[in-house]
């Protein structure tokens, strides 16, 4: 137990003060001689998911259910979450938009809060909206992505103890069930929880996300009953969705700094805390009764992390751009675990919307990221898709400073025009292409490309298993 409960502060303590923050800085041209991915057959004609993402919280606002709700409003965030980008108005307009890219997937989150805002009581206007939603996913193209919790509950849970009284974990199950029999039919990609790694880290170790904890032996008992509601509701999605496939998404990084997310990165027969990957591992690898609990891989990877990173706390637009590591982090969960991988999270902060130092904006960050990932689909990966954060800009845990969005958002003025940013040109070229290319290379990272031979793909050709049959 002792052990385990080391292991737990080092992984959760680490990640926890990059990602309420940030990580450095390197130029585009730095990355140049890594760009070395050659284009993937990766289409929409076989199956391959290019979309966009956004999360119920900081998206759709107007939001008084959940322990975010009231964390905000007891004065804990930098500024107040009111109506975020107004996603529970404008849906509709960002679904349109989402087609408009050529995407077919559109991830984002059913909130508990909304649908059972009063344990045992189900909201049907919530009900009746996510259908809503849903459904105007599908007229529109797009496969539907659904997270259950990300980082945010009801907040009668939180009254309960949050994560550490162990009761949470059925009921969490309970809701899952019940999204899957009452959405079912129009979803079939399910992640139950978006990022735990670093609601675990933010909430029971860094203070800085509801309940504001600092203590390992709660993040410890959280962390337990987290994996068994993981465990719980896994079964409980098959039980009532038998299309369903369900993983979570796994926050990771380059991590210059070995072994701090246990996830797998060190050289083979290196030994370090963490190096067995047990919190992965435990949640995954089995329910009570033997049986496998995840249907495939989900990764967010934006940056590089070092100590320096960690020690200076730079912010997210500060972030160490090195887009080699989504070849690394593709590889090695690949080789883990022998399932599909689907990146869940890609994407590059600005800052109030003001030009990044290190040259890096949304276009060359995105192109530079797809064609390390057409790097690993080409060497055997079999990636189920790529997936950008964000949609649009939104709140990001505190304050609308950070800007990931590629639309435009005067989130903090309550100006809801989408404005496109050079990243949507970037991402109809890439999702029309099928891929990046030599010529996208050259338009969108000037004076990088020299030595580097990235071919056209094959729309259609899944020789490089770009995708996975029957999903």
């Amino acid at each position: 137990m002792l052990n385990r409960l080391e292991k737990l502060a080092v992984t959760l303590t680490t990640i926890a003060a990059m990602t309420m923050t940030g990580c450095g800085k390197v130029s585009p041209n730095g990355a140049a001689n890594r760009l070395m991915g050659s284009a993937s057959a990766a289409s929409k004609a076989n199956g391959f998911l290019w979309g966009v993402s956004t999360a119920g919280y900081q998206y759709e606002g107007n939001d008084n259910t959940s322990n975010w709700a009231a964390w905000d409003k007891a004065g804990k965030t930098v500024e107040r979450n009111l109506k975020a980008a107004d996603g529970l108005h404008m849906y509709k307009t960002d679904i349109e938009l989402t087609q408009g890219l050529g995407c077919n997937a559109f991830r984002t989150s059913i909130e508990w809060g909304r649908i059972e805002p009063v344990e045992g009581t189900i909201d049907p206007q919530a009900v009746a909206y996510y259908h809503d939603m849903l459904r105007e996913m599908h007229a529109h193209g797009q496969t539907p992505v659904i997270t259950l919790h990300h980082f945010s509950h009801p907040q009668w849970v939180a009254e309960q103890g949050g994560w550490e009284n162990k009761e949470t974990a059925q009921k969490f199950a309970r809701f899952a069930g019940f999204c899957a029999k009452e959405f079912g039919a129009d979803v079939d990609t399910w992640l139950t929880f978006n990022e735990p790694n670093v609601y675990l880290a933010g909430a029971y170790l860094a203070g800085g996300m509801p309940p504001g904890k600092k203590n390992p032996i709660a993040a410890f008992i959280a962390t337990k009953n987290l994996i068994k509601g993981h465990k719980l509701a896994y079964a409980a999605i098959h039980a009532n969705d038998s299309n369903a496939k369900v993983s979570f998404n796994w926050y990771t990084a380059e991590w210059a700094l070995r072994s701090v997310m246990a996830d797998n990165n060190q050289t083979e027969g290196e030994k370090a805390i963490g190096s067995d990957n047990w919190m992965l591992d435990e949640a995954v690898k089995s329910d009570d009764n033997g049986g496998r609990t995840l249907d495939f891989v989900a990764i967010d990877y934006y940056c590089k992390l070092s100590v320096a990173n960690v020690l200076n706390l730079p912010r997210q637009d500060k972030w160490t751009v090195y887009p080699e590591g989504m070849y690394n982090a593709l590889k090695r969960f690949n080789k883990r675990y022998n399932l599909p991988v689907l990146v869940a999270e890609n994407g590059v902060a600005t800052w109030d919307h003001t030009k990044r130092a290190d040259g890096w904006n949304r276009a060359s960050y995105t192109v530079a990221h797809v064609a390390q990932m057409q790097r690993a689909i080409n060497e055997g990966v079999p990636v189920m898709g790529y997936i950008q954060w964000s949609i649009t800009d939104n709140y990001e845990w505190g304050t609308f400073s950070p800007c990931f969005g590629l639309y435009r958002v005067e989130c903090r003025n309550q100006n809801f025009t989408r404005v496109p940013t050079e990243g949507v040109q970037a991402f109809k070229d890439i999702i029309a292409n099928g891929g990046t290319n030599q010529a996208m290379l050259a338009k969108y990272l000037p004076g990088t490309t020299g030595g580097i031979n990235i071919p056209v793909p094959v729309a259609g050709n899944g020789s490089h298993g770009s995708s996975v049959n029957g999903w």
